[in-house]
């Protein structure tokens, strides 16, 4: 049950990351004492928010906007400043 349920986590990673790690991970797992098996599964929840930020670029939209309201601040410090 334990397995079925890491091979469940492992499918929410985006495609390009299962193909390269899934089968590692899950040997890992296969391996490991069952006391193990709890840090795994967090491994692999951390894994998996990780990399769907870092693959599908969701952390440039609020990196943007944060740049543009840093660039609006600057510019209305010019405009109020001459």
């Amino acid at each position: 049950m334990r397995r079925l349920l890491y091979k469940a986590l492992l499918a929410l990673h985006p495609p390009a990351f299962r193909k390269a790690y899934a089968g590692e991970m899950l040997w890992i797992f296969d391996q490991v004492q069952r006391e193990q098996c709890v840090s795994l599964f967090a491994d692999g929840c951390v894994s998996l928010a990780r990399q769907w930020v870092c693959r599908t670029n969701i952390w440039t939209v609020p990196t943007a906007a944060a740049c543009a309201l840093l660039q609006m601040g600057g510019f209305m410090w010019w405009f109020f400043d001459q």
